[in-house]
């Protein structure tokens, strides 16, 4: 009797197991705390290699909305990637209409308006917000005017980062070096009586100041009457970097800010002493008048890099609009069912000397799904283990509703010192224990996987948010065949 009781008890113990091991991608987190020690008793670890093979995301569809920062700059010799060059497009224009300068009855350089009054100059300013790069080296920013006939540039598109207007704008109206060091520094204005700081001021010339000056009737059919007759007149601006030797590195704007906005100053009068002032045109968000129209063009040029001549054992991931990695584990076709305490997919750095181009804050893993319409697909399971989801079936959500649990599935930058050279090296670890367990108990397809540092994720009309800033940041992986630096999947687990 007693021993048909010890049998009975062990069956529902190994059943509790093997059920357990089976239902835990479902109610399970996993959290290193609670990871059991590895004894080679009861509990094991393996390290499975991981095969990369390099990719381009060529051509790259992101775009870039009004609100978003958007990027300014040259990069002129990142050993690693090579150049990259940053356009700003942009509509700026009056908050109201029919549109005035200055208060009611002031009195500025009109006919019959007292001497000393007048304007006085125009400047375009940009909110300086992050920067990417060399930070001591100047940067030459010109502004150039687009043609009035200009048809390619509209307010309700959402344009990606290749884009380039119809006709290409010839007229400079200004341009400035900026040392990006020096943007803490306070602008004063208007006698000192408002000031700015982070912010890119670009003096434009006198034959704009005149041209604003004479199309400044508001009365009908005129162009300062509504919003459509001034656009006929004021198409916009490209704001770039006039790219050298010196330039080496990207501004990050603020489009939307109220520090970004074109300033045109003048004296006035209206009953007292004459006074220095400026009126605003800006980015608008649509609240009160229609959106603006805005793009961010952004060209890489890898030509001569480490990228385009890679070591065998080496990986290269640039941010978006950048490169990506495929990765095959092999190793789980034939690993037997157990019990997943732990699943780390671990890249690492190779270090280098060179800091002055930052790794990407964030990378992401999703899988390839070949024999799918939908070729990527989010990492099922692993991306947020609090909320259900699941893109291989539309009983549940593509994606989890509550976004990446970041501190469960990882692929934040992190950091240590490199023993074998001393110097800093980043590294990254992902938390894939779900998807993992998924493949060894249930003989799921070991998909391929592609590690990237996107800004946005974009599956098949959804766009969603990640925590990347665009064009901003780039590092060489190991692969897995490298002998100091290898990419793996480290594996804890109980045997069943």
């Amino acid at each position: 009797m007693q021993r048909k009781f010890l049998r009975l008890v062990l069956s529902v113990t190994v059943f509790s197991i093997i059920s357990w091991s089976c239902t835990k991608i479902d109610t399970t987190q996993v959290g290193a705390d609670l990871i059991p020690a590895v004894d080679n008793v009861h509990t094991f670890a393996d390290t499975l290699t991981v095969i990369g093979t390099q990719g381009n995301l060529t051509p790259d569809s992101t775009r870039i909305g009004l609100t978003d920062l958007h990027v300014l700059g040259t990069i002129s010799n990142d050993p690693l990637f090579g150049t990259t060059d940053a356009n700003i497009y942009l509509e700026m224009k009056p908050g109201f209409f029919p549109y005035y300068f200055g208060n009611n009855k002031d009195s500025i350089g009109q006919p019959f308006a007292p001497d000393g009054t007048g304007f006085d100059s125009v400047v375009l300013c940009l909110s300086y917000k992050k920067f990417y790069g060399d930070s001591t080296k100047p940067q030459h920013v010109r502004v150039l005017e687009l043609d009035p006939a200009e048809t390619n540039f509209r307010f309700d598109s959402i344009y990606q980062t290749n884009y380039q207007p119809a006709v290409s704008p010839t007229n400079v109206l200004g341009e400035v070096t900026v040392i990006p060091t020096d943007l803490k520094n306070y602008t004063f204005l208007n006698s000192r009586k408002d000031s700015a700081n982070y912010q890119i001021r670009i003096p434009l010339n006198v034959a704009f100041l005149n041209k604003i000056i004479a199309n400044s009737d508001s009365s009908t059919n005129k162009p300062f009457n509504s919003d459509s007759l001034f656009k006929t007149v004021f198409k916009g601006f490209v704001i770039q970097s006039n790219g050298s030797g010196d330039n080496n590195g990207l501004f990050y704007i603020n489009l939307t800010d109220i520090n970004t906005r074109l300033e045109i100053h003048y004296r006035r009068k209206n009953g007292t002493p004459i006074d220095t002032a400026h009126s605003s045109w800006a980015v608008s968000t649509g609240t009160i008048i229609t959106k603006s129209a805005t793009a961010n063009y952004i060209n890489r040029n890898r030509a001569g890099s480490q990228y385009e001549h890679p070591a065998a054992n080496e990986l290269f991931i640039q941010a978006t609009p950048g490169t990506y990695a495929n990765l095959k584990i092999p190793g789980l076709d034939t690993f037997k069912n157990s019990i997943i305490h732990r699943a780390e997919l671990i890249l690492e750095e190779i270090p280098s000397a060179l800091t002055v181009f930052n790794a990407p804050a964030f990378l992401y893993v999703d899988v390839i799904d070949t024999g799918s319409m939908w070729k990527y697909k989010p990492l099922p399971y692993d991306l947020n283990p609090s909320t259900l989801y699941n893109p291989n079936t539309s009983a549940q959500p593509f994606y989890p509703t509550g976004g990446i649990d970041y501190a469960y599935f990882g692929g934040n930058q992190l950091s240590k010192i490199d023993p074998l050279t001393g110097l800093q090296m980043n590294y990254y670890i992902f938390n894939i224990s779900r998807y993992v367990q998924d493949i060894v108990t249930k003989q799921n397809i070991n998909y391929g996987l592609r590690v990237s540092a996107p800004y946005n994720l974009l599956y098949y009309g959804y766009r969603l948010p990640f925590s990347n800033r665009l064009a901003f940041g780039g590092i060489k992986l190991g692969n897995g065949n490298n002998p100091n630096y290898k990419l793996r999947l480290r594996i804890v687990y109980s045997k069943i």
